[in-house]
C-alpha cells in the first residue's frame, strides 16, 4: 500500500515468506500449512550455510574440477526448486530467496530486514519433536528469530503441520522508504520491491520474468519517533559488539544453568530423605497408636457380642522366630495387599501378613470386629511390625485350586457348590451385620481350609470394586456382581472377561455341558443349570436387577448344598455319614458343638468344655497365652449353622 505524504512513499510488503531447510520432507509440512492458510504470492526463503575451508589446506581447482561451494549452491538451488514445485502444484505463484550465513537464525533475521518481511512462516521445531499439546518453541533458531525479528513482522511457528505459536507484528513500527536514487533506472513491481545484495551474504532469485524482484535496495526502519540510517561499516562494528556482549551473556547463562541444575539435584536428594524420615515417623506413630487402641479395647470394652476385640499381641522377635527371619521360602504371597509368610507361632501354624502401611489400622479394625466361620480368623497382631497373624489355611486360595495343573486333586462339583454357599454366607454376614462391602471379591481372596471350607479375606480394603461392569462407588450390588463372576469360574474353570456372555450363549443353545469344567467330575446338569442362571442374574449389568443375597441367592445355594450332602450320604450309606465342617468341632472335646461360645482368644468352644478349662487356669487352650478376661460370648450364627447341618444329617 502507498501513503501520500511530504516524504517518500511508504511501502508494506504483504507477501507470505516461508522459511525452509535442506530436508524437504521435514519442511514440507510447514510449507503445506502456509499454503492452506494463506493466499497470494509466496517467497521461499532459505539460509545456506557455506563450507568452511582451512586456508592452509585449501585445494586448488583445475579447469576440470568444480568448486565445492558452487556444487553446494547448485544442490541448494535444486532443493529450493522442489519447494517451488509444491507451490506450483497448489497453483500458487512462488519464488525463491536465499542468503549465505553460518548461523541459520541470524540468517532468517537478516532476510526479514532485507526484504521488509511482515508475514513469515517457519518451523517451531523438527517434526519428530512434535508432541500433543505442544505450545512452546523448542528450536534454538526459532527462539532466536522470535526474539530478534523486527517488531513489524508477524510470525507463525509450525511443527508437523500444526500451529504451535504465533507472534503478531506491529505495523506501526514499520516504515520502508524507497529513495528516488534507487528508483532511477529500475522498474518496481506492484509491491514496490527491488533486488539487492546483503553485506552479510548473497540474495538470489529463481524468477525468469522481467519484473524486478522484491529485494529492497534501501530500507529504513523507524522505531518510535527516531529514524537512523547506519552505514555498513558502523552496522558491522555494532554487530561485533552485540556478538561479544551476547557471548558474555550466554556464558553467564550457562554458569547459572549449571548452578540451578546442581541445586535441583540437592533439593531432590533432600526431599527424598525428608520423605523417608516422615514415612518412618508415621509408621512409628501408627504402630504406637494401634497398640494403644488395641490395649484400650481389650481392657475397657470386653462386652463385644462375639468376643471381637480379644486378640493376642506378638513381638517382632516372635515373628522373626516363627518365620526364620522372614525366610523367602516361607513367603506365601506378595501382592497388592502386602506380604504374607507361613510361620509356626507357639506350636501353631499361622499366616503372618505384613500389609501396606496405609492399610494396617483399617485391616485390624475390620478383622477384629468381623468374626464368622467363613471369614479368615485373626489370631493376633504385632503393632511394632505392623503385622497381622491369621489362621493358616493349608489348601491355599480358590485361584490356586482352579489354576492347578495336577488334575488328580481338583475340586469336585459338589465341593464347588458348598464353596458357593460358604462365600454367600460370608457376604451376607458382612453386608447385614456390619455394613461392610468386600470390594475385591475374587478367587484369589477366597481361601480354603483342610476340609475345603471357604473363607474370604482382604475385605473392606478397596476404594472401588474390582469387577464392577461400570466405575462407581462401593456397594453391596458390586459384591453381588463379583460373586456372580466367582460362580462362573467355579462352573467353567475359565477366567475370560466375557464369561457371562459365553455362558448365556451356551445356555441359549442348550449346550451348557460343553462349557462345564470337566475336572470337577460328572456334573448334575440340573444343578449346574440352576447355578448358571443364578450366576448370570448376579452379573446383570443393571445393578438394580441383581438378586438379594439373603432372600434370593442363599435359599437356592442352601437347597443345592443340601442335595449334594444328601447325595454323598446316600452313596456312603448310613454307617458312614459325611463329615461335619471342622469349625463345627470343639477344639477341646473334638465333638460337634451344641452351645458354641467365643473366648477372649477369639476361638469358639463348647460352652461346658471351655468353662471346665477356665475353672483351673486362665490361659487359652489354643495359644497357651493368658486371657485378658474369662468372659464368654455365645456364637449364635455358628450355633444356627450347626443345628441346620445336624437336621440335614
Amino acid at each position: 500500500m502507498m501513503e501520500d505524504s511530504d516524504g517518500p512513499d511508504t511501502v508494506v510488503n504483504n507477501r507470505v515468506y516461508v522459511a525452509v531447510g535442506r530436508d524437504v520432507r521435514e519442511s514440507k509440512s510447514t510449507l503445506s500449512w502456509a499454503l492452506e492458510n494463506f493466499g497470494g504470492d509466496f517467497r521461499i526463503i532459505h539460509v545456506h550455510r557455506p563450507h568452511r575451508l582451512n586456508p592452509s589446506t585449501r585445494p586448488s581447482y583445475g579447469s576440470g574440477s568444480r568448486n565445492p561451494q558452487e556444487l553446494a549452491r547448485q544442490e541448494m538451488d535444486s532443493i529450493l526448486d522442489e519447494y517451488i514445485h509444491v507451490c506450483n502444484q497448489a497453483e500458487v505463484r512462488a519464488e525463491k530467496r536465499f542468503i549465505e550465513m553460518l548461523d541459520i537464525g541470524r540468517g532468517i533475521v537478516e532476510l526479514i530486514e532485507q526484504h521488509a518481511i511482515t508475514k513469515l512462516v517457519m518451523g517451531a521445531a523438527a517434526d519428530r519433536r512434535h508432541f500433543e499439546g505442544m505450545t512452546q518453541l523448542t528450536s534454538k533458531k526459532a527462539k532466536f528469530v522470535n526474539q530478534h525479528a523486527h517488531p513489524s513482522c508477524s510470525i507463525w511457528f509450525v511443527c508437523n503441520g500444526h500451529l504451535i505459536y504465533s507472534s503478531e507484528g506491529d505495523l506501526d513500527t514499520f516504515h520502508m522508504d524507497i529513495t528516488p536514487s534507487v528508483l532511477q533506472g529500475s522498474s518496481v513491481d506492484e509491491s514496490g520491491l527491488q533486488n539487492v545484495r546483503s553485506p552479510f551474504g548473497s540474495v538470489h532469485s529463481s524468477s525468469n520474468s522481467s519484473e524486478v524482484e522484491d529485494d529492497l535496495a534501501s530500507v529504513r526502519y523507524e522505531r518510535g519517533e527516531r529514524s537512523n540510517c547506519i552505514s555498513e561499516s558502523n552496522s558491522m562494528r555494532a554487530y561485533g559488539m552485540l556478538k561479544a556482549l551476547e557471548d558474555i551473556y550466554n556464558g553467564q547463562l550457562r554458569v547459572r544453568k549449571d548452578l540451578e541444575e546442581s541445586l535441583a539435584i540437592e533439593k531432590e536428594a533432600f526431599k527424598e530423605l525428608k520423605n523417608q524420615y516422615e514415612e518412618l515417623e508415621m509408621l512409628y506413630d501408627d504402630a504406637l497408636k494401634a497398640n494403644s487402641e488395641l490395649l484400650a479395647n481389650q481392657t475397657s470394652e470386653p462386652s463385644s457380642a462375639h468376643g471381637q476385640n480379644f486378640i493376642s499381641e506378638f513381638s517382632w522377635y516372635e515373628l522373626e522366630e516363627a518365620t526364620h527371619s522372614f525366610d523367602p521360602s516361607l513367603k506365601i504371597e506378595v501382592g497388592e495387599y502386602g506380604r504374607t509368610y507361613k510361620g509356626l507361632l507357639h506350636h501353631m501354624q499361622v499366616a503372618i501378613k505384613i500389609p501396606h502401611r496405609c492399610n494396617y489400622r483399617k485391616e485390624v479394625q475390620l478383622a477384629t470386629k468381623s468374626r464368622h466361620p467363613n471369614l479368615v480368623t485373626l489370631i493376633g497382631v504385632s503393632p511394632v511390625a505392623s503385622a497381622l497373624i491369621y489362621e493358616y489355611l493349608p489348601n491355599g486360595s480358590l485361584e490356586d485350586q482352579l489354576s492347578a495343573r495336577d488334575t488328580s486333586n481338583h475340586l469336585s462339583w459338589q465341593t464347588r457348590i458348598r464353596i458357593c454357599a460358604d462365600i454367600c454366607a460370608a457376604l451376607m454376614f458382612l453386608h447385614s451385620y456390619h455394613g461392610i462391602v468386600h470390594g475385591d471379591l475374587k478367587p484369589g481372596n477366597i481361601l480354603l481350609d483342610s476340609n475345603f471350607a471357604a473363607k474370604i479375606t482382604n475385605f473392606g480394603l478397596h476404594s472401588a470394586p474390582s469387577h464392577s461392569p461400570t466405575a462407581g462407588e462401593l456397594s453391596f450390588a458390586s459384591d453381588v456382581y463379583s460373586f456372580g463372576n466367582v460362580l462362573l469360574r467355579l462352573l467353567t474353570g475359565r477366567s475370560a472377561l466375557d464369561l457371562d456372555e459365553v455362558m448365556q450363549n451356551e445356555l441359549d443353545a442348550g449346550n451348557l455341558g460343553a462349557l462345564l469344567d470337566p475336572t470337577a467330575g460328572h456334573w448334575s446338569l440340573e444343578q449346574a443349570t440352576e447355578l448358571a442362571h443364578l450366576a448370570l442374574s448376579c452379573c446383570n449389568i443393571d445393578s438394580d436387577n441383581r438378586p438379594d443375597l439373603g432372600t434370593q441367592v442363599w435359599p437356592v445355594l442352601e437347597r443345592m448344598r443340601t442335595r449334594c450332602e444328601a447325595s454323598s450320604y446316600s452313596r456312603s450309606g448310613p454307617e458312614e455319614p459325611s463329615q461335619p465342617p471342622h469349625h463345627f468341632i470343639c477344639p477341646i472335646s473334638c465333638e460337634i458343638m451344641q452351645d458354641p461360645h467365643v473366648a477372649a482368644d477369639g476361638f469358639t468352644y463348647e460352652a461346658s468344655e471351655i468353662r471346665r478349662w477356665l475353672s483351673s487356669r486362665n490361659a487359652s487352650p489354643m495359644t497357651n497365652r493368658p486371657l485378658s478376661t474369662l468372659d464368654l460370648f455365645p456364637n449364635q450364627t455358628l450355633r444356627s449353622m450347626i443345628q441346620e447341618w445336624l437336621q440335614n444329617h
